[in-house]
């Protein structure tokens, strides 16, 4: 019997189910749902196998960080069609595993955002009105499908409208066939009145399972655009029938609509030729005139199927006219086609069209950058990043195109407050959830506490953490004082390689910022061959510094133990085996006579006792006084400092940065919650 293997089925091992089975108690307890079987590729996910490859690459934000979610898509071996692997893998991951990750490995408290709890609904996708709609007879009412609910008193409440779960059976089907194909008014009122709710509602429909839904509701858009859109655009007088044609155009995009948000349907929309026409032809008219509405459905389609959308070349028709809509002075359809641009450049066969940048893209964005407004700002920084992540000269030409101060713009970003929603703390609303999650204003912080205490430094985050670390392992020295780099970053290593600590570069940073280095030192780390093998100068070891674990104070013995048990045992078997005098630090104990008395005796050594002097209140640092931030960070700080990471990864960059390094290393102080990006942007810069 053959053994399942990714590519042709999950492998239903005990250590699977186990998995399986916690993983859905931890979703239940969050409140949150679980797939468990998602299909990519006509393929089962394994989500174990999944999470031990991210696992194994070093968690998701290294995985992340490193461009690395298609390789660990590989092991299925995805058909060549599924060029988004990449992409949905990392939907999923972020959707599943993420908080499972955050919590039982990290152990870091996951909260999740709103859009993944049970109870969400679907923000985008307008609830239908609660009035309902008659069938058809000769004087009926035709209500748009999208109707902006009426304007009411702040002190009264609407109740909130809370549709009932709707399952297509295959008679269920047939039926929604039948009426769209029978030409009867009262049956395709039915149709389209029910496809409305259950596009809404429905959280797992497949437009696969009816795989002529698509053409049997544009049938219904011929007329219009056809005959009626051409003679009607310029005309503020229409006849009734007309009208009527336009409102049932509205619910059929107004259905598509609702289903491209939901993620398998967006691949069979994107490919869908003659949608595709028709939406650039709905995008195309004046979001002024009487088919604005109509144009904003549209937009948003365009913008949920980019992640699925394949572009041909630079003058691909979808590309164009999303870049045309940049150019509008509609803030809407700026906002839709930025983020349409944004979410088209995650799928990698459009790398190589994408990562060349128009210089007239980046002066209109230089002028999204400039304008008072927060989201348009944050949209862009976030089209900005994107693009300067692709494999190619976009970054270098941003700086060369760029009409202003580009890094100086971004370095005083990274101190922006929000008037918008208070930050996530996950990872899942940092890309491509800029926008949507900030919609409710909050009360800004006043207060700036001082940097904290680093006397008990294994309990903050980094970088206080390390700076801390440091203080309490490390003193000024003279001259002659030196310090191998690598004795000094492998003892933080070992203390908190499982906390996610900090990279060499930027724990070099923090060093050089506790103990500055002269420039002999800085060339040696920044061009050598082995950065490990750095030697700083002007530091010494302090001689009241905490030892990591239990040492031995044996005469001439300093190893160190994970705990006492390994310190006792270590005793009897290399001292008391072999001396017969006690030599504990300064112990004059002579003549054990025997074993069993050499451990009673020892025993006096570890009876914890605490001495005067070292009973004394605790050491403390003297650092300036610091105001510091302890907000959350998302927006348009954190997409500003993951921006600057990627233009600091080119060399010919480094000289922007020059004017900015003291401010750099200030606001990595004093917004720990964004420091280990800033630390990152330092270290490409061997500051």
């Amino acid at each position: 019997m053959l053994t399942p293997t990714a590519n042709q089925g999950i492998e239903r091992t005990p250590e699977y189910v186990q998995f399986m089975r916690e993983l859905k108690e931890f979703h239940d307890k969050k409140g949150t749902i679980l797939q468990a079987e998602p299909v990519l590729g006509g393929k089962k996910l394994d989500l174990l196998r999944i999470y031990k490859t991210v696992m194994e690459a070093g968690g998701y934000e290294k995985v992340t960080l490193n461009r690395g979610w298609k390789q660990v898509g590989d092991p299925f071996r995805f058909p060549s069609t599924c060029t988004n692997s990449a992409y949905i893998l990392k939907a999923v991951y972020t959707k599943y595993l993420l908080g499972w990750e955050e919590e039982h490995h990290w152990h870091r408290t996951w909260n999740p955002p709103a859009e993944l709890l049970a109870t969400y609904q679907k923000t985008s996708s307008p609830a239908p009105s609660t009035t309902a709609i008659t069938t058809t007879n000769p004087n009926r009412q035709t209500g748009t499908a999208f109707s902006q609910p009426a304007s009411v008193p702040n002190n009264q409440q609407l109740p909130t409208y809370h549709p009932q779960a709707m399952f297509m059976d295959y008679e269920f089907r047939m039926r929604i066939l039948l009426s769209l194909q029978s030409h009867l008014p009262n049956e395709v009122d039915w149709a389209f009145n029910t496809l409305i709710k259950f596009s809404y509602v429905s959280e797992n429909f497949n437009l696969d399972f009816i795989p002529t839904l698509i053409d049997l509701l544009l049938d219904f858009t011929v007329n219009f655009f056809e005959h009626d859109l051409d003679h009607s655009v310029n005309d503020n007088m229409i006849s009734k029938t007309k009208q009527e044609t336009y409102e049932r155009v509205l619910q059929v995009f107004h259905i598509l609509r609702n289903f491209s948000f939901l993620e398998m349907n967006i691949r069979r929309l994107a490919l869908h030729e003659r949608l595709r026409a028709l939406l650039m032809t709905g995008i195309s008219l004046a979001p002024s005139s009487r088919y604005g509405e109509l144009s904003r459905h549209c937009l948003d389609i365009m913008e949920n199927i980019a992640p699925q959308v394949i572009l041909v070349n630079r003058a691909d028709p979808y590309l164009t006219s999303m870049t045309q809509l940049l150019f509008s002075n509609d803030r809407a359809f700026i906002l839709g086609a930025i983020r349409a641009l944004t979410r088209v450049a995650v799928t990698e066969a459009n790398e190589r069209i994408l990562s060349h940048a128009n210089s007239q893209v980046i002066e209109r964005m230089a002028q999204f950058l400039l304008v008072d407004d927060e989201e348009l700002e944050a949209a862009t920084l976030e089209y900005l990043y994107q693009y300067s992540s692709l494999r190619g000269g976009f970054s270098t030409q941003l700086i060369e195109c760029y009409p202003g101060n580009l890094i100086g713009l971004l370095t005083g970003f990274l101190s922006y407050k929000s008037s918008l929603v208070s930050a996530s703390t996950t990872a899942l609303s940092t890309i491509h959830g800029i926008p949507a999650a900030q919609m409710i204003r909050v009360e800004a912080v006043q207060q700036q506490p001082s940097i904290p205490d680093l006397t008990n430094y294994t309990n903050l985050d980094e970088p206080y953490r390390c700076l801390g670390w440091l203080k309490d392992q490390l003193i000024n020295g003279d001259e002659n004082e030196k310090i191998v780099l690598k004795e000094v970053f492998g003892s933080y290593q070992k203390l908190f390689g499982t906390e996610k600590p900090l990279g060499l570069k930027e724990f070099y940073t923090v060093l050089k910022i506790a103990f500055p280095q002269p420039s002999s030192v800085e060339e040696s780390f920044a061009n050598g061959e082995n950065p490990l093998e750095t030697v700083l100068c002007n530091i010494k070891y302090s001689p009241t510094r905490r030892k990591d674990g239990s040492i031995c104070r044996w005469e001439g013995c300093e190893q160190s133990f994970d705990d006492k048990t390994e310190l006792h045992k270590h005793i009897v078997k290399d001292h008391l085996e072999v001396e017969n005098d006690c030599k504990w630090m300064k112990c004059s104990r002579k003549t054990f006579g025997g074993k069993a008395n050499a451990i009673q005796h020892m025993r006096t050594h570890f009876a914890g006792k605490i001495s005067k002097q070292h009973a004394s209140k605790p050491k403390t640092f003297a650092i300036t006084k610091i105001p510091v931030d302890e907000s959350e960070v998302s927006g348009i700080p954190l997409t500003s400092a993951l921006l600057l990471r990627n233009l600091a990864r080119h060399k010919q960059h480094h000289t922007y940065y020059l004017p900015y390094q003291s401010e750099l290393i200030l606001l990595a102080m004093q917004r720990p919650k964004i420091s280990k990006y800033i630390l990152t942007v330092l270290g490409e810069l061997n500051f």
